[in-house]
């Protein structure tokens, strides 16, 4: 289960100052724009709320509805949206400041049944003895009104595969697809220039003071952890303490700038956690592995075919690329199983050579393009994920990546399929970019607790630091074997040190948890798992 997790990089992977100043968006203004925000916000109950708290030891007494805001503050005319939220009851009549939590994405939601789970007596329950815990929503995502999304982009794998068009031709498909969903949301009135992380902090202060509350903790997963860095910045004072999971520093101007970078070191991070286990260390060579399994595209693509087992009709011709296998590689760095098994997977493409990497890689690839066959939903809200990336860290043209000479083929070929994507989807959303005073890291006297994993591909431990550099009151707490985002891991030490942050922000955590943290290991080439 991964309920606060990822952030969104490639739909086709397997699986000027005027115009700042029309938009309403200089930094300068946030102050006086929050202030109208909060005193125009209102709360909208729901008579029966977005979906049945599921069951847990204690129960939890829910509460669902909207937090109503201006799309735009600044301006007396400004349509009303709704911001979806969800909020625990905290189990005593006296409740400290509330635990606000806010998802990743940008475009994803914490309110689903998964993420309640997270608050039974085993895991993040305590907190509710002591707190009210609300879940919110981010404007435009599943839970607001409106909605940004765009259905008809998730089923264009199919489409493309239909059409027969190669990687250039899916991705202009992709952009086309985009920029209509972006003419009708502008023919519908939405204004996409509202959708920004300035905006989005602003609202989570307006819905701190329309449900009451006169400061909160922030907690923000992934793109969350670096929401709350700008709501840090711009309203400091509803802050008690802060806690990050998956951070990245505001200093990044690009949201592709550190791509390559990061899979390097996530990989070496990996590599040395393999070496230091005897029997992975004696089967596995992990950065070898990569690079020779990298080089099978040497001379060119591997073409195959891919028969769907559940319609014998369905017979895919397929090219595989370079690019298919670095999102493989990817997305198997991304959670805690995927990333056990990396070794004996990139040993399986390996074992015949283009053969068997046809094989493997075409039946992913075949059963994802199988899968998006109809799909009119992701795990993002795309339109709004798309404007708030184009307008916060705008990705523009090849400059914006980091590449440095001795970056893998693995590293490169994955970075250059995401930078690609990016360019043409901001090109398509066509947003103003943000004051360039938003990309300074933070300084804010906050206590705040920044979770990171070793092993993180996303958000590299070497991207709390610099988040941390800035804030006087930041401790980081780093697991060694963690991947991205440590509660949707569901890591017991982190939920712990969390619980103990809650209870005294201004004490050092304990983090003695670590050190009896079992070892996972990895998935041996007999399918047996080493152990130290």
């Amino acid at each position: 289960m991964d309920p606060v997790n990822n952030t969104h990089d490639s739909l086709f992977a397997m699986n000027g100052a005027a115009l700042i100043r029309a938009a309403g968006l200089v930094c300068l203004g946030a102050a006086s724009t929050a202030t109208a925000a909060a005193a125009q916000a209102r709360v909208e109950p729901l008579a029966d709320c977005f979906f049945a708290a599921p069951e847990t030891t204690p129960p939890l007494t829910q509460e669902c509805g909207y937090v109503v805001v201006p799309e735009n503050p600044d301006r007396a005319d400004s349509p009303e949206i709704k911001l979806g939220f969800l909020r625990l009851s905290a189990r005593t009549d006296d409740p400290q400041a509330p635990l606000f939590m806010l998802s990743g994405g940008p475009g994803n939601t914490f309110i689903k049944p998964e993420s309640l789970l997270l608050f039974g007596d085993g895991f993040l329950g305590p907190v509710l003895d002591e707190r009210d815990v609300v879940f919110l929503d981010q404007r435009g995502t599943a839970n607001a009104v409106p909605v940004l999304d765009c259905p008809g982009i998730y089923g264009l794998p199919w489409t493309a595969h239909e059409r027969g068009l190669d990687e250039a031709g899916a991705l202009e498909l992709g952009r086309e697809a985009l920029a209509g969903c972006v003419a009708e949301a502008r023919a519908a009135g939405i204004d996409l220039a509202q959708y920004n992380s300035v905006r989005i902090a602003a609202d989570v202060d307006a819905a701190r003071a329309a449900l009451g509350y006169d400061r909160i903790v922030y907690y923000g997963a992934s793109y969350g952890a670096q929401l709350g860095q700008h709501f840090m910045r711009d309203f400091p004072d509803s802050l008690q303490a802060v806690v990050l999971d998956g951070a990245n520093s505001l200093s990044r101007k690009s949201w592709v700038q550190e791509r390559v970078r990061d899979v390097d070191v996530a990989t070496d991070k990996l590599a040395a956690l393999c070496a230091a286990d005897a029997k992975c260390a004696q089967a596995y060579d992990i950065p070898a592995l990569i690079g020779q399994a990298m080089a099978l595209f040497d001379n060119g693509p591997i073409r195959t075919t891919y028969q769907d087992p559940a319609d014998p009709g369905i017979r895919l011709d397929l090219t595989l690329t370079a690019a298919d296998l670095a999102n493989t590689i990817f997305g198997f760095q991304t959670g805690q199983i995927g990333i056990r098994s990396l070794p004996a997977v990139l040993t399986a493409i390996l074992a015949d050579g283009r053969t068997s990497a046809a094989e493997i890689l075409g039946q992913q690839k075949g059963t994802a393009i199988v899968a998006s066959r109809g799909a009119t939903k992701g795990e993002s809200a795309i339109l709004m994920h798309m404007a708030v990336v184009c307008s916060d860290d705008p990705v523009n043209s090849a400059d914006d990546m980091i590449v440095d000479p001795d970056a893998s083929a693995y590293a490169r070929a994955y970075g250059a399929a995401v930078l690609e994507e990016y360019i043409e989807f901001c090109r398509a959303v066509d947003v103003p970019p943000l004051p360039d005073d938003t990309d300074v890291d933070v300084t804010t006297d906050v206590p705040t607790l920044i979770l990171a994993g070793d092993l993180d591909a996303r958000t590299p431990v070497i991207r709390s630091e610099l988040v941390a550099a800035t804030l006087p009151r930041a401790t980081i707490v780093e697991f060694p074997e963690g991947t991205h985002v440590q509660l949707g891991e569901i890591n017991q030490c982190a939920g712990q040190i969390l619980r103990a942050f809650l209870a005294d922000p201004a004490a050092a955590p304990d983090t003695g948890c670590i050190a009896d943290m079992p070892r996972r290991g990895f998935v041996l080439p007999d399918g047996t798992i080493s152990v130290q």
